[in-house]
């Protein structure tokens, strides 16, 4: 979901009664100028001596707000806000976009009295709406986020960022055939945060007619992974029915992901995305979250059959060290990528896997990588948990390890996707505000049979999560 602030704003001619100080004006225009160019420090320091001097000037608040945002230090830019306010005269922007900064920072109440009060004093601003819209995504109530996002895009139809987050909302709400349908906005969307693969962005500039669902016997489809690993295995379990409708599937993907996707059927020719590709000759062209589209689907409709991925045989390969007195496996995941949007909310510590250690015949095996595997010997839990990380290459040993262990246990990473499509248990562990493929009030998942997910219930509450996970863990190791 997006999440944007006002843009920085240049000082007014007063402060409520007060006149500035052309001093004050002064250094004010420098430090946006700083903010303009990009000098996040160079900036903060001018605020900062701004507020010293002058302390009861809104603007200077709200842009410093901006910029703490942009470093993640929400509690000091929820309270920078909250300083603006105090000082403004009543501001329907300005309460909007201290809702904003309270539902980024997961105090939801407050959000939405801050909304409401935005609301009322200014009733037709569709940047409220869209805000509002957000916080009920965040809630769970996906009928008022699109309710929300339909006024916002009354008064501003051209905003893609809001029919974007109207189609998360329609998929988090399990209507998945208008939600598909309103996904392809993704193709005209033109914000760095979206971070989507840049291929994504040149859609309609490539000289292929988009497929729409026509007669494919005989007929090449390029294919193109467009999002996350986690994105591609979910999304791979289309092509075997684009083959049986006669396509010759030319796919591209990551390199990483090369020699689980040979595994996939119906994929004629599989090409590394690598630099900048230029397509190949074909009938049709359209990015792999677009399948689901095409084929109509619904929560009832999910081609859901498992497993549909199958890793590629070797002679040898990883191997899961299993010693005596193992019963029960777990392949652990607890972090995601540093830079995804929302990895603040959906990563967790590993201390909250270390409950489950002292489990009767259960043995910990991480699967983590990335920066926070370096968690293990930080925590020095080595002894603990026996790391299979530097056995990882790629999504082919991480598929051949998981299919030596009992079960996964993981956040919302592409392992639970890699997992789920071999056909493997797996737990997943979701934030209070999950991803829309996890929809909401539900343990199970209509695209893998075998994952079973452990909600929070509140913000930030692993402890409640990992307790559940515990307990349902301890009785599966009685029985066995």
């Amino acid at each position: 979901m997006s999440n944007a602030l006002g843009a920085a704003v240049p000082p007014a001619e007063k402060s409520g009664t007060v006149a500035i100080p052309d001093g004050v004006r002064h250094l004010f225009n420098q430090a946006l100028q700083q903010q303009n160019i990009g000098d996040i420090q160079g900036a903060l320091e001018l605020y900062r001596q701004i507020i010293e001097i002058f302390p009861i000037l809104p603007d200077a608040y709200n842009n410093l707000a901006i910029l703490l945002k942009g470093l993640r230090r929400l509690d000091a830019a929820v309270a920078c806000l909250k300083r603006a306010v105090l000082y403004a005269p009543p501001s329907g922007p300005l309460y909007s976009n201290l809702g904003n900064l309270l539902w980024m920072n997961l105090q939801f109440d407050e959000a939405m009295a801050a909304f409401r009060r935005a609301l009322e004093l200014a009733s037709d601003r569709p940047e409220t709406f869209h805000n509002l819209g957000l916080l009920h995504y965040s809630l769970g109530d996906y009928r008022a986020a699109v309710d929300c996002y339909d006024r916002s895009l009354a008064l501003k139809p051209e905003s893609t960022l809001v029919r974007w987050d109207r189609a998360l909302a329609l998929l988090a709400g399990g209507d998945l055939q208008r939600g598909f349908e309103a996904y392809d906005v993704r193709f005209d969307l033109n914000d760095p945060t979206m971070r989507f693969d840049l291929k994504l962005r040149r859609v309609r500039s490539i000289p292929i007619p988009l497929w729409n669902g026509e007669d494919l016997a005989g007929k090449t489809l390029y294919l193109y992974a467009e999002q996350g690993a986690g994105d591609t295995i979910q999304f791979a379990r289309f092509i075997p029915l684009l083959a049986r409708r006669g396509a010759r599937v030319i796919f591209d993907c990551p390199p990483d992901l090369i020699r689980l996707m040979s595994g996939v059927p119906g994929i004629a020719e599989l090409r590394s995305q690598v630099g900048e590709m230029q397509p190949p000759k074909a009938d049709f062209q359209l990015p792999l979250m677009s399948l689901a589209r095409c084929f109509g689907v619904t929560l009832q409709t999910v081609p859901a059959q498992v497993p549909y991925l199958r890793p590629p045989l070797a002679i040898i390969g990883p191997n899961v060290p299993r010693p005596p007195g193992v019963r029960f496996a777990i392949g652990i995941v607890w972090a995601g990528r540093p830079e995804h949007a929302n990895d603040h909310n959906r990563s967790m510590p590993l201390p909250q896997f270390l409950k489950l250690a002292d489990l009767p015949g259960v043995a910990l095996y991480s699967l983590q990588k990335g920066p926070r595997a370096q968690d293990l010997a930080a925590l020095s839990v080595n002894a603990l948990v026996y790391d299979l990380g530097p056995q990882i290459q790629d999504f082919v040993d991480t598929a051949r390890m998981i299919e030596q262990l009992d079960l996964i246990i993981s956040i919302d990473t592409s392992v639970v996707h890699l997992a789920g499509a071999l056909g493997r248990p797996c737990f997943v562990l979701l934030p209070f505000t999950p991803d829309w493929r996890w929809l909401n009030g539900r343990d199970d998942s209509p695209w893998y049979p075998t994952v079973r997910i452990f909600r929070q219930t509140r913000p930030t509450d692993w402890e409640g999560v990992m307790q559940r996970v515990r307990a349902t863990i301890a009785q599966r190791v009685a029985r066995r």
